[in-house]
This record gives structure tokens, sequence and C-alpha cells, in this order.
């Protein structure tokens, strides 16, 4: 929701995300229905960070995923928290 006298201007649109700049100085970024409000720097810094796993992606090889046997238990991951979740 918008505060009052609020408005946004697209910054860049693409097929599964959306990043707007309130009138308050708010970046919104949008990827389906998951809404982010970041501060300027942080939007740069998340850029950096998508840029270099694209580049890692593209480096490296996809090898191909290891489905864990029953027997096996979930490995942790570097949150702390099997399969990928967050901790909190």
């Amino acid at each position: 929701m918008l505060g009052q006298g609020c408005c946004r201007a697209v910054l860049a649109r693409g097929p599964c995300a959306e990043v707007t700049r309130c009138s308050c100085g708010h970046i919104h970024l949008a990827v389906g229905p998951v809404t982010l409000r970041l501060e300027e720097d942080v939007l740069r810094a998340l850029g950096h960070t998508l840029l270099e796993a694209i580049q890692h992606l593209e480096e490296v090889p996809q090898s191909p995923r290891h489905e864990p046997e029953a027997s096996e238990p979930p490995a942790p991951t570097s949150h702390g928290v099997p399969n990928g979740g967050w901790k909190q």
C-alpha cells in the first residue's frame, strides 16, 4: 500500500520482475507475488550478487542434481537449515 502522496515510477520491468522507485525514496523489487522494499544501496548490492551468481552459472557446467537416498539425512545449508530454508 502506498503512503499518502506517494507515487511510483517504473525503473525496470521484465517478464518476471519489476523495479519501481517511490516518491518517498524507497525502491520496490517485485518478483511474482513478493515485493521487497529496499534502500538504493541494498538494491545495488543485490544486483552485484545476482550478476556474480549468473557469471558463476555460465562458467561452471551444470552438474546432475544429487538426490539423497532415503537413509541419508538432509544436508545442512550455509544457513544451518536443511533443504535451503532460512534460519530465523
